[in-house]
């Protein structure tokens, strides 16, 4: 799903898909290097210096903006995965959202909804997809 989705779609908020290796039961994936690493390390490591407001409101803004990237696409794309592991962050800080193996192709056309199992990490799931789904 990963390379279908990232092969698709491109946006400064979502990380890029180089390219890819598929050979008998192996896969690799390769993507652009994000030099800052993860926001979870950022927020969660003792040794980590606390980031600056600004930092922290350009993070949130560019994380908003690859999600608003991806239910706008022509094909919704639904990311189940959001959290702060799977925000990466370039030399800028720049965020970008990555880790797409749980996304689901959302609804199209006539369509209002997709059924899904609830997937993901329940702290950071909205409350209504959690709750219906």
């Amino acid at each position: 799903t990963e390379v279908n989705f990232l092969g698709q779609l491109k946006h400064p908020n979502l990380v890029k898909l180089i390219g890819y290796c598929c050979e008998d039961d192996h896969r690799l994936l390769v993507y652009e290097f994000m030099f800052r690493g993860s926001l979870e390390n950022h927020l969660f490591r003792k040794t980590a210096t606390p980031l600056p407001w600004a930092t922290r409101m350009s993070i949130a803004l560019g994380a908003a903006k690859g999600l608003a990237c991806l239910h706008n696409a022509e094909r919704p794309v639904i990311y189940r995965d959001f959290k702060t592991s799977n925000i990466l962050l370039d030399s800028d800080y720049t965020a970008k959202l990555s880790d797409f193996g749980l996304a689901k192709a959302g609804p199209e056309g006539d369509e209002t909804h997709v059924s899904t199992r609830v997937m993901g990490t329940y702290g950071y799931a909205a409350p209504e997809y959690v709750m219906t789904g």
